[in-house]
């Protein structure tokens, strides 16, 4: 910031003149909020004086698996043969994806601790963890086949390691029990021993969907709403675990015993001394801004996308925020985004009355307009976080509230925690990013009319209208933030005004943008048709089909009845029906929980089955029509024909 450069030139006495005969100057905030952005410091006395960060030791044991109970018990014992047999990097994938289901308590940790100020602890970038497959006593463990509370398992034991690397004076603020070398926390955790399907197998009890828009959660997201502690709700509220009805009937933690086994651990959070070559070891994220702050748009990200089917009425919330180009059966690419800020202050916004508590007393963000209020959605948005391309298709802006999600850096820049933690008080801390998963409502662009199969890029530019600060933000003599009018104007006609900045450079936006080829598959395809990467076996996973181009016609509303078989010698095969679309002339490749029926067939008898014949959706789409999708039972088998009458 200024100050910085003041002090280094000017005395203390000039520096308050200088102040004192401008408006407006570039200093850190006033408000008094006790969440107000800290600028980065390193000032710590006691023990820790002299060393240039702080060093948390984190470890935990636990077990991971794969379920075989939705295998048919014609293959479990040769399926669990190829799984115990399966290399070490399998295995470490999975525990790696079950430790992930640690984020959404570790990022929004301070909401389950309200009577003791705690705040985010959350493990760094899983390129430094340390996995290693022994039991909790330390002895070597294999994976092996066993009965878990009734759950027919291949498991294994292991321990975890890693270390947090942070900023000191954050440290105490995000656990005060790591004030003192040798000082820890243990974070408590249930998992499923199994952390795939998670959403198939338990529905909505484990996800908490707290402030995001509906229809948020899908499979491939878990990890961003998982918690553990959602329990059976009799009704939405704004703060509830559970928002998409009907509301579980279990708590997560009874969802799990029930249909997948669960393990409860800890996660020990310890204080150590500091320690140079472990810092080398553990440092991750540049520094792009040693002076305030700067965002950098994450590319592997953006890498992390996926083609879905939807059938959007005319109602939707998707229509009245432009999400896509017409009502009806539309095909989406969805796909991660996130910026992060790799500079040393916070990218801040500030209050915002997200859910209008107080319509009398707009807030200072609000009154300028920059937020406008979504009457569909029932909250604010922030509409310059982003712009979206897919070749030459405009994907819009998107965004609904910025916030830290996730603590990309692992170094002596970054604090530990974060005063960004809901959408009542926005921003990015240094260090950490705002990430948009791809499953959340609007996070896509609207490909229906891409001719496919194809191949572009897809292009995220954040900040493009230069709204979220880059350096350091002007305030006025009052200690509140400066704003300049734009050419902007809200959905009404109301002027925008943009918060003053000084930029920390005239080249700022030169990370801002990202760009990842992507092929879009033809009409019919799409997640459930690509590649299982995770190791997801059973009927319920949505990867791994093949699609059958042929439609098949019914009476709407009818039941429709098939009868199945497949050659004799082939491995048991899944069948999934899905609706299909009259304009786009395909089935809707859709996933488990949106099937006409998903059964398994077996060589030793015809299995016949039962589902509704698509009804009447509109003029455009009468109904009548379906399309079957294929696949094995467990992945590595030879596909089988499936015929059906």
């Amino acid at each position: 910031m200024l100050i910085r450069s003041f002090a280094s030139s000017f005395s203390a006495l000039a520096l308050l003149s200088v102040m004192a005969c401008s408006s407006e100057t570039s200093v850190p905030s006033g408000s008094g909020d006790d969440r107000r952005p800290r600028p980065h410091t390193s000032g710590t006395t006691g023990e820790f004086a002299g060393d240039p960060g702080a060093l948390v030791r984190v470890t935990a044991n636990s077990r991971v698996g794969v379920l075989l109970d939705e295998l048919p018990a014609s293959i479990r014992d040769r399926s669990a043969k190829t799984l115990i047999e399966k290399p070490e990097s399998y295995w470490l994938e999975r525990a790696k994806n079950q430790l992930e289901l640690t984020t959404y308590r570790l990022v929004f940790r301070s909401t389950y601790y309200p009577k003791k100020p705690r705040a985010q602890l959350q493990l760094p970038d899983r390129s430094v963890w340390n996995i290693a497959f022994n039991d909790p006593a330390g002895k070597k463990a294999a994976a092996h086949r066993e009965t878990i509370n009734g759950h027919d398992y291949v498991v294994v034991d292991f321990q975890f390691d890693t270390a947090l690397l942070a900023e000191k004076a954050s440290v105490v603020r995000s656990e005060p029990n790591l004030g003192r070398v040798g000082g820890y926390w243990e974070e408590p955790f249930s998992f499923p021993i199994d952390p795939e399907l998670i959403v198939q197998r338990t529905g909505y009890a484990c996800m908490d969907e707290a402030q995001f828009p509906p229809n948020s959660v899908d499979t491939e997201d878990v990890i961003f709403f998982y918690d553990q502690d959602c329990d059976v709700e009799e009704a939405p509220t704004p703060t509830g675990c559970h928002q998409h009805m009907p509301l579980p009937t279990l708590s997560c933690r009874d969802a799990l015993d029930q249909f997948v086994g669960r393990v409860d651990t800890k996660v020990l959070f310890r204080r150590i001394e500091w320690d140079a070559k472990l810092a080398d070891q553990v440092r991750v994220g540049e520094v792009t801004n040693p002076n305030g702050a700067d965002l950098s748009v994450v590319k592997s990200e953006l890498e992390v996308n996926r083609v879905t089917y939807r059938y959007i009425p005319e109602d939707s919330c998707a229509i009245a925020e432009k999400c896509v180009n017409a009502p009806g059966w539309r095909r989406l690419l969805q796909f991660n985004a996130s910026e992060q800020n790799t500079g040393v202050d916070p990218v801040h916004l500030g209050d915002v009355d997200y859910f209008i508590a107080n319509p009398d007393a707009p807030t200072e963000l609000s009154s300028h307009n920059i937020f406008e209020f979504s009457a569909c959605h029932g909250h604010y948005h922030f509409s310059h976080y982003g712009q979206f391309h897919y070749g030459a298709q405009d994907g819009g802006k998107r965004a609904f509230c910025l916030e830290s999600t996730n603590r990309y850096s692992n170094n002596e820049s970054s604090p530990l925690d974060s005063p960004y933690y809901d959408c009542a008080y926005q921003g990015i801390q240094a260090g950490w990013g705002d990430q948009y998963n791809a499953g959340i409502e609007c996070q896509w662009i609207d490909v229906t009319d891409v001719a496919a199969p194809s191949t572009h890029n897809l292009k995220f530019q954040s900040n493009p209208d230069a709204f979220l600060c880059e350096g350091d933000p002007v305030y006025t003599r009052a200690g509140d933030l400066a704003f300049e009018p734009t050419e902007f104007k809200t959905a009404t006609g109301a002027p925008v005004d943009r918060p003053k900045c000084d930029f920390f450079s005239d080249n700022w936006a030169k990370n801002n943008e990202q760009a990842v080829p992507v092929t879009l598959p033809k009409a019919g395809e799409g997640l459930i048709t690509s590649e299982c990467t995770r190791g997801q076996i059973g009927p319920r996973r949505n990867c791994g089909f093949k699609a059958n181009s042929t439609l098949e016609s019914c009476a709407p509303g009818q039941v429709v009845t098939r009868t199945c078989s497949i050659p004799s010698g082939s491995a048991p095969q899944v069948a999934r029906w899905c609706e299909a679309s009259k304009v786009l002339n395909a089935g809707m490749a859709c996933a488990e929980s949106d099937a006409l029926a998903n059964v398994t067939i077996e060589e030793a008898a015809p299995l016949t089955t039962t589902f509704p014949c698509p009804d009447k959706r509109s003029d455009a789409e009468p109904g009548g029509s379906y399309a079957i999708y294929t696949g094995v039972s467990f992945p590595g088998d030879a596909e089988g024909v499936v015929t059906c009458q």
